[in-house]
């Protein structure tokens, strides 16, 4: 194998090693991006549920993975929502869907352009996979030649 052959195939194991690795992190960040939205699509069912319920209506109210409890509303026009840290504000019901609705809207965006990025890098490792693969295939197939005899 030439010197060149060599740096060549080290230099497409190393992109292929990153692209590998930037893809995982993708994946993960795709995943957390799909569990926000999830919960934030759930946030606005419950929401729909109680618009138009009077205060003292009971109901059955979803708390997450498939659990619901009896409740009675107090003031259904009022919610608590939290915007991170742990702080959280009263708002109307209104108020708050409205907001919901523009962190999914915010969330969906940035889920497409991460997707659209994530299949670009599927796509160059498929790439550099194949690259070095016909490198490889080169470098099998010289050393495999008998030497030439010069004569």
């Amino acid at each position: 194998m030439s010197e060149e052959q060599q740096q060549l195939l080290q230099r497409i194991h190393t992109e292929q090693q990153l692209t590998d690795s930037n893809i995982t992190l993708l994946q993960q960040r795709l995943e957390l991006v799909q569990a926000y939205l999830t919960n934030f699509r759930a946030g606005l069912m419950v929401l729909d549920e109680i618009e138009g319920r009077k205060e003292g209506e009971e109901m059955l109210m979803n708390v997450g993975g498939s659990i619901f409890v009896q409740a009675k509303l107090v003031d259904p026009s009022k919610v608590t929502r939290s915007i991170g840290s742990g702080i959280r504000i009263e708002q109307s019901s209104e108020a708050a869907k409205t907001a919901v609705q523009e962190q999914t809207t915010r969330l969906e965006k940035q889920y497409e352009s991460m997707a659209e990025e994530y299949q670009k890098l599927i796509a160059r490792s498929s790439v550099l996979n194949a690259q070095f693969q016909q490198l490889a295939a080169q470098v099998q197939g010289q050393e495999a030649a008998p030497p030439s005899q010069g004569e």
